[in-house]
């Protein structure tokens, strides 16, 4: 599976900024981590996705593999120099940034979202000083069959 980690920002994510987040995901995943940034006219964000290539999770560690992109995402919150939003999804998030266009509340059909704002409505999957993860297995496998 291809795992698209995309990262929303008003401005366009610096070198060094993906170069951090990079690193991140390299220190944790063996598998290949490709990298690439978009702008559309038609959007507010600039998207720049993380994908890790040909990564397998399974039902018996899929909370702990979470809990470790979750762990990753809440430390490039921390080191990189402005607000992002995170989804996270097998093979594409381009439904989910249309929507997240549209109403930046309506994320109940993404499969993993980490802000830093707080979701009226839908309780998160992890809490903490730094962000909000909302997590949901409905519309978004991650590969695993439950």
């Amino acid at each position: 599976m291809r795992l698209v980690n995309t990262y929303l920002s008003v401005e366009e994510l610096k070198k060094q900024d993906i170069t951090i987040i990079r690193h991140l995901f390299t220190k944790e995943y063996a598998e290949n981590i490709e990298v690439n940034s978009y702008k559309y006219e038609d959007r507010k964000y600039f998207e720049t996705d993380f994908d890790i290539i040909d990564v397998e999770f399974h039902n018996e560690n899929i909370y702990k593999e979470i809990d470790k992109l979750i762990n990753i995402h809440e430390q490039a919150i921390q080191l990189i120099n402005q607000d992002v939003e995170i989804i996270v999804a097998n093979d594409d998030t381009d439904t989910e940034i249309q929507l997240l266009e549209k109403n930046c509340h309506d994320i109940s059909g993404f499969g993993l979202f980490i802000t830093k704002r707080k979701i009226n409505k839908i309780k998160p999957y992890y809490t903490s000083g730094i962000c909000n993860a909302y997590l949901n297995f409905e519309n978004v496998s991650f590969g695993v069959i439950f």
